[in-house]
């Protein structure tokens, strides 16, 4: 179609425009033009206004109706059409934020999706302003408003949308060009910043006050230090990251966003949100997590592009599960298109090798040792990082702290944002690939949330272990004690003995481990449904009591998460902090005021003390690479961690308990314990242990409850007659807790969502003990935290934006030289470090135990030793150590130990029996070994 003549705009814009047009933009009267379904739907523009100058206008943010707990529907505009399907270029419109408009509307998959499947993308970009007829010739689906209405005009206005359509397609182009320079250009960071970086780091990874950073440019004044706001301006700026603030409740009942937006008081305890001169009383700042996302990908670093391909390049291996991409989970999800909000787009969950798979997960911890405030920080783990890395604090994602001083009671508010993130991440993001220097469309998914048991259901809005039906993964019902206050409930499999079971002819008096009620994501979503909109309050709290569901979770708006498999129990809590704490409290009588009844499990107090000191003095001979140091499990329980229980159920708990119990069944039971524990610590499972698993928790539960199964029968009859610890006594009722129970999930947690290593809280824990020392002061602990994790994550996001890990280490590397040692290449694992003495110290009687040890060593006859060797070429060092975080092993009279450090040195041996020892001439047969330590 011809375009006719053109002339230089009168209205200083410089284009080259129509008559009509030059005369319609100096009297003010420039058309907009916008797709004709648009004038349809009354006039909302689903896309970008054009300026009478050409550039694209932000449009403002539209707010949409909202239902509560849930988040808003995008703005889909009907067509005139009668399918009255949604366009995907709105409703991405009406979900992202107005900075972002300009940089996501021309994703090249954003197709119109049928009602009943889903479409396959389109390869045009900005051609949705033109489509093509029968003829292949540009027809304009565009209304013309405002300017002269003349027929004359027809032509001129057609060739001003293509000459917009052209526009925009510069504009992409300019767009991608100016990403692929800048990220050529971001390994040519200069000096002067990264030494400003190291500054921020010195006092991020210190917590360094902001008084004593200022002194440093005076105690250092040959250095180019400057203060502290300017040097953070200087890392936002690099980053290109801010943190956004919400308004929050003063007592952290909820954050003001969504239905809570328009609020001026809490509406869970009334507080007023403003004070007296209207500014916020307290805030939530959240960190976005998008950009620390994409910056995985704009990294110029070799060995990050390399890590994120792992899960991508990742290949399963049949009967063996080895990370989240072996669970059915994952599995099923490969095979389903993604779905925001009801639509079905084109793709499939990670389509792309570079998805991201995500997991989140919270604890509320308490900053102070009083123990009366509590904060929640919110974790965000890339998965698609190799499993020797992926737990890293550098490579954890916070996007925020809920802060104190009491735990939230809506966290769905908390959490709007991240889902808000959510849905565009499952729709796609722009983002520059910097090693391929192609733009693609960055999409991630949450796949797994874990956490303690409270934290999951605040999060899947149930009722938790408290409830009537107190697990998330089945439907057994609970009871509480018979005649008693205590709101608890509680899950033995064998009620049978209970009041009310007993009499009741529909309860269950007994249940199978392998046939339990297990829920289902259909039956669930039906049923939070059915709270959530039941249509009195007494209504809703009588289906909440039924079904263990308070409502609809925002979380059940990814249609990555299956409710609730993708919530597998935490294996740190529910092993290390509840059952084997539980046990120990039974053997020293401590748990809630039981004795041991019928059973003979208890442990006299004097055997426990001497199990506890026997513990602590096992921390000076166990390397550190094992576990934290042991402490007195008899007088310092509150020191005990996580960390720490594993390792003495692991590797002390077998040895310091045998032969300590009155009969030897309680041991036994234990063993099997350990047993069952080693097999789910492995990194890789095969089918033959997830049977083991299978087989192994059912029967560990039936013991704690009964007695032991026939194949135990080598015991006594009193032993075997003996019921451990639940004895089928109503009264004795919170010895079967919700913990005890819920071991028998784990086999399926695991075959649904990969090994428990995969969704366990030990780095939370450790994120947690990170964020500790930034509480500087009790006036302003939770502002601290703030600062904190914002500088941090920016911090975080410039490393890996720029690859500037080894330049903002503030430490010397682990592969530069260790001053006053000794290495050799053919030792490439060891060192040899000071103190060193001549061969002049050492005694002569060494000299033949030397010779016959380099005999040994390289097979050789002695007699040729001692021709080659002598005492002269032979040096005494006091310590070797293991390089790459190794201990070191040291000479006792060379090197002196105090008594409180601890010391890793151990010589392994195998000591081989000749058989033929008296035979010298027959060859040495060695078909047994013992190894000795």
């Amino acid at each position: 179609m011809p375009l006719g003549k053109r002339i230089i705009c009168g209205c200083g814009c410089g284009k080259k425009v129509s008559r009509s047009t030059n005369r319609r933009h100096r009297t003010g009267q420039a058309p907009r033009t916008i797709l004709a379904s648009q004038v349809l739907d009354g006039g909302r523009p689903a896309g970008p206004d054009i300026h009478r100058t050409g550039r694209p206008r932000k449009i403002p943010r539209v707010d949409s109706a909202e239902a509560p707990f849930s988040l808003p529907q995008p703005l889909l505009h009907e067509n005139a059409s009668t399918s009255k399907e949604p366009t995907f270029m709105q409703a991405d419109f009406a979900q992202s934020p107005p900075s972002q408009l300009f940089d996501d509307y021309s994703s090249p998959d954003r197709t119109i999706p049928g009602s009943d499947d889903c479409v396959q993308p389109t390869l045009h970009s900005q051609r949705d302003l033109v489509e093509l007829d029968d003829e292949e010739e540009p027809v304009l689906l565009a209304a013309v408003v405002g300017g002269d209405s003349d027929v004359d005009g027809k032509d001129e206005e057609i060739a001003d949308a293509e000459e917009q359509y052209q526009y925009y397609a510069e504009s992409d182009e300019m767009l991608e060009e100016f990403e692929r320079e800048m990220a050529e250009i971001a390994e040519e960071i200069t000096d002067e910043e990264i030494a400003y970086l190291r500054h921020f780091a010195l006092k991020i990874n210190t917590h360094m006050s902001d008084e004593t950073f200022e002194k440093l440019e005076f105690a250092f004044p040959e250095s180019p230090f400057q203060s502290y706001k300017l040097t953070r301006s200087r890392a936002e700026f690099l980053a290109q990251s801010k943190p956004v603030p919400y308004d929050c409740c003063v007592a952290s009942c909820c954050c003001f966003v969504g239905p809570h937006a328009e609020l001026d008081a809490c509406p869970y305890c009334q507080e007023p949100r403003f004070d007296s001169q209207g500014r916020p009383r307290k805030r939530f700042t959240y960190v976005p997590m998008i950009p620390r996302l994409k910056a995985f990908y704009e990294s110029p670093s070799a060995e990050i592009s390399k890590n994120m391909r792992y899960r991508g390049e990742f290949k399963s291996e049949d009967s063996i599960i080895q990370d989240f991409m072996d669970g059915s989970n994952y599995k099923q999800l490969r095979e389903q298109h993604v779905t925001t909000n009801d639509q079905c787009l084109p793709h499939k969950f990670f389509d792309d090798p570079r998805d991201i798979a995500l997991g989140f997960s919270t604890d509320g911890f308490c900053p102070f040792k009083r123990r009366k405030k509590t904060c929640w920080p919110l974790l965000v783990y890339n998965y698609n990082l190799p499993p020797e890395i992926r737990f890293w604090v550098q490579h954890i994602v916070c996007i925020g702290v809920i802060p104190g001083p009491k735990k939230p009671k809506d966290f769905d508010s908390f959490f709007w944002p991240a889902i808000e993130e959510f849905l565009k991440l499952a729709q796609g993001v722009r983002c520059l690939d910097r090693h391929t220097l192609e733009h693609f469309w960055l999409r991630a998914y949450l796949i797994l949330c874990f956490g303690d048991i409270p934290a999951m259901s605040m999060i899947m809005r149930i009722k938790g272990h408290n409830g009537l039906l107190p697990c998330r993964m089945c439907e057994i019902p609970g009871l509480r004690i018979p005649d008693s206050r205590n709101p608890v409930h509680y899950v033995p499999l064998d009620r049978s003995k209970h009041p009310l079971v007993r009499t009741s002819t529909s309860a269950i008096k007994v249940y199978t481990p392998g046939s339990l009620p297990r829920r289902t994501h259909q039956r669930f979503m039906a049923q939070a449904r059915e709270v959530q909109f039941a249509r009195t309050n007494a209504e809703s709290e009588k289906l909440a009591k039924q079904y263990g569901i308070k409502g609809i979770p925002i979380l059940l708006t990814l249609s990555s998460l299956f409710f609730p498999s993708s919530f597998p129990y935490d294996f740190m809590h529910l092993i290390f902090e509840n059952v084997m704490k539980n046990l120990i409290l039974l053997w020293t009588r401590g748990y809630k005021g039981i004795d041991e009844g019928a059973g003979s499990y208890e442990i006299a107090p004097h055997v426990w003390e001497a199990i506890g000191a026997a513990t602590a003095a096992s921390a000076q001979t166990i390397p550190s690479a094992f576990a934290a140091s042991p402490a007195n499990i008899a007088n310092e329980k509150a020191s005990s961690t996580a960390d720490m229980w594993s390792f003495w159920l692991q590797y002390l708990g077998s040895i310091l308990l045998s032969r300590k119990f009155r009969r030897p069944i309680y041991f036994q039971h234990f063993i099997e314990l350990v047993k069952l524990v080693r097999i789910c610590l492995q990194f890789e499972l095969t089918a033959e242990d997830v049977q083991t698993l299978h087989d192994g928790f059912p029967n560990w539960v039936l013991q704690y409850e009964k007695y032991l199964p026939i194949q135990y029968r080598q015991f006594n009859l009193s032993d075997f007659l003996c019921r451990l610890y639940y004895q089928f006594k109503p009264e004795r009722l919170p010895i079967c807790p919700l913990t005890i129970h819920a071991v028998l999930h784990i086999p399926d947690n695991i075959v649904e969502t990969g090994p428990v290593w995969t969704s366990w809280a030990f780095p939370t824990e450790r994120f947690c003990g990170h964020l500790l020392p930034a509480i500087r002061s009790r006036r302003h602990p939770f502002a601290n935290l703030d600062n904190f994790v914002v500088a941090s994550s920016q911090l975080n996001q410039i490393k890996v934006k720029y690859d500037l890990f080894s330049a903002l280490l503030l430490k010397r590397p682990k592969t530069a030289e260790i001053p006053n040692s000794f290495s050799h290449k053919d030792y490439p694992t060891c060192v040899l470090l000071y103190p060193r003495r001549p061969s002049s110290t050492i005694p002569s009687s060494l000299e033949p135990k030397i010779a016959a040890c380099l005999a040994t060593r390289f097979d050789k006859n002695i007699s040729i030793v001692r021709k080659y060797f002598s005492m002269t070429m032979a040096e005494q060092w006091a310590r070797v150590r293991r390089l790459g975080d190794g201990d070191d092993m040291r000479a006792s009279t060379l090197d002196f130990n105090s008594e409180d450090r601890r010391d890793a040195t151990f010589i392994r041996y195998d000591q081989l029996v000749d058989i033929h020892e008296n035979r010298r001439r027959v060859a040495p047969d060695s078909p047994s070994s013992r190894t000795r330590t």
